[in-house]
């Protein structure tokens, strides 16, 4: 008896898994009106555990970390400015040109 139900426990335990799998992964509503705000603050968190890593294991001295995290600071200030301006969303040339500043700070962390 214990053989018979353990496939079906199984079963019932992946359905339930894929069922709730693209909850998981659901925008809340802010993030599906303004995706290019998201991917911007998203990012820019993603840069600053990064840093805090890259100190923590010697790759970059605390000053330039320090540094870093106020480039990020900025870039999170610049995307608000501009939302402010826009009716709380983000042009399209202003997202690429924060992109471009992002990159450019996630290249300065592997350097």
């Amino acid at each position: 008896m214990h053989s018979v139900l353990r496939p079906a426990w199984l079963s019932m335990l992946t359905a339930g898994a894929l069922l709730s799998a693209p909850l998981a992964f659901a925008q809340t509503p802010w993030q599906a009106a303004h995706p290019n705000r998201a991917q911007v603050i998203q990012r820019a968190d993603r840069l600053d555990h990064r840093i805090d890593h890259a100190r923590l294991v010697g790759e970059i001295p605390p000053w330039r970390a320090q540094a870093l995290h106020l480039q990020v600071a900025r870039v999170r200030w610049q995307q608000q400015a501009v939302a402010q301006r826009h009716d709380g969303g983000l042009p399209r040339a202003q997202w690429l040109a924060l992109n471009r500043r992002e990159a450019a700070i996630s290249r300065e962390i592997a350097q």
